[in-house]
């Protein structure tokens, strides 16, 4: 049977987690791309812009809670990609992972996960609008620092994020960073976010799960699955968190069409009809 192709009307940029890549974190979320295509949105991979290497771990184990483990693999040839590194004070820099989304969003360009050097995006999709983000531990991170400023720094707006056992940077640490927070709980942040946090997950640790669902919880919902660190590929969370997608999307495309009626409303007004 020949594959069906989707007509996509949006774009959802999907960010991995630390030690991962586009390809580690397309294959651990097959069943959330597949749910997102029924709604006719693509999911688009971007590799971190750093590429580390088996010495910068201590063990398989340590692979393995951050969902990158090898499974059998030459070490060598997996592919480990990180946003950022820290420094040996713990802070970080977040300014090449933005470079790297600008390339996209700007340029088409998207980094080629053997060779790492940016290449063309040849996927045909360059009309569709950006509506959202998912992300994953340290990407998850990344987007939810992204999400307030997302039209300022891409200049496209935004609908919505997913963050799974994401965290908020530091900004006691790093207070250059606090400007990618809204300051006001989400209240003025446009996009509306899901936080999906595990109960079992080690890695991220409670306290520090909810440090991002408190900067923007005015403007988010809490979703929490019985697991550890990793996405959820059940179809009972695959289903909650898409169906939150495409509510948000129905309300906002109603929202459109009433601001419309508004607008033709006030220009009949205008010439007194």
């Amino acid at each position: 049977m020949a594959k069906k192709n989707v007509e996509y009307k949006a774009r959802v940029l999907f960010f991995h987690g630390y030690t991962q890549s586009a390809s580690t974190f397309y294959a651990k979320t097959s069943a959330l791309r597949k749910k997102l295509a029924s709604f006719k949105l693509k999911a688009v991979y971007l590799n971190a812009p750093l590429q580390l290497t088996p010495a910068q771990f201590p063990t398989q184990d340590s692979l393995s809670k951050f969902g990158a483990a090898s499974n059998g693999k030459d070490e060598n040839l997996v592919n480990y990609r990180a946003w950022w590194l820290k420094n040996p004070d713990n802070s970080y820099e977040i300014e090449s992972a933005i470079e790297t989304v600008r390339k996209y969003m700007k340029e088409r360009l998207v980094l080629n996960e053997e060779s790492g050097e940016y290449e063309k995006a040849e996927d045909g999709d360059e009309g569709l609008p950006v509506k959202g983000i998912i992300g994953f531990s340290q990407g998850a991170c990344f987007g939810g620092a992204l999400v307030h400023k997302f039209e300022e720094l891409f200049g496209n707006s935004l609908d919505f994020a997913v963050l799974y056992s994401g965290f908020k940077i530091d900004t006691k640490l790093m207070p250059h960073y606090e400007k990618f927070y809204s300051g006001d709980d989400g209240a003025s942040t446009k996009a509306r976010l899901l936080h999906v946090v595990g109960e079992l997950d080690t890695v991220v640790g409670e306290d520090r799960a909810y440090t991002l669902y408190e900067s923007s919880k005015k403007n988010s919902e809490l979703l929490k699955h019985p697991g550890g660190h990793f996405v959820p590929n059940s179809k009972l969370l695959v289903d909650q968190v898409v169906n939150w997608i495409h509510r948000e999307e129905e309300q906002r495309e109603g929202e459109k069409k009433d601001d419309s009626v508004d607008d033709i409303m006030a220009m009949m007004d205008k010439v007194g009809v």
